[in-house]
């Protein structure tokens, strides 16, 4: 079975929920998925000043912390981060620019890509984000899997290299089932790229 690593950042747990959904989707349709997320020192921290990120912080320690082992390993990476001024955070690009010895070997070379992200405004703000995921993939050979344009969903508003969730102020809302039906639509496009 081919594995699809799914590698996150999360703070207020709004990437881990749709990491983690988006790993069972995977797995429903045969894929051998794996959720990782990358290092952060301050997760403590941020969750004594956050009631958010308490939700799912044990959950999130509990993940194994992704390096570039775990990227040669997979077919498919798909990366999750929060989006910050328009850009992923800095611990999802810490572990992005820890993998520039990778563009140049090509081991990642033909790999599929995807991404998603949360993020508090717009989703023109986290496009900007998912843009930037995409920036690092192309530099690594990789080949993009976008989301696509889906007419049979119903007023989903999402970008079409990847998905969005909005969080609004403070992180507050949750990925909600709305945004479930548009994963559950992704999975199927990412499954078919690398079931056996």
């Amino acid at each position: 079975m081919k594995r699809c690593s799914i590698i996150i950042h999360s703070v207020n747990g709004n990437c881990f929920i749709m990491g983690q959904y988006l790993q069972e989707l995977l797995i429903e349709r045969s894929c051998d998925a794996r959720l990782y997320r990358v290092e952060d020192d301050d997760l403590h921290i941020w969750a004594n000043k956050l009631e958010t990120a308490n939700d799912f912080l044990e959950d999130i320690l509990a993940l194994p912390i992704a390096n570039t082992s775990t990227l040669k390993k997979s077919e498919m990476v798909i990366l999750g981060s929060p989006t910050l001024f328009g850009n992923v955070s800095a611990e999802m690009k810490a572990f992005l620019d820890s993998t520039f010895d990778l563009s140049e070997t090509r081991d990642l070379d033909s790999k599929f890509f995807a991404s998603f992200t949360s993020c508090m405004h717009s989703t023109c703000e986290g496009a900007h984000a998912i843009d930037s995921m995409l920036l690092w993939a192309q530099n690594m050979g990789m080949i993009h899997i976008p989301f696509g344009v889906h007419t049979e969903i119903d007023s989903h508003n999402q970008p079409v290299a990847g998905l969005v969730h909005l969080a609004g102020k403070e992180n507050l809302i949750r990925p909600s089932q709305k945004l479930g039906k548009v994963m559950e639509v992704y999975a199927d496009t990412l499954a078919a790229y690398i079931q056996e």
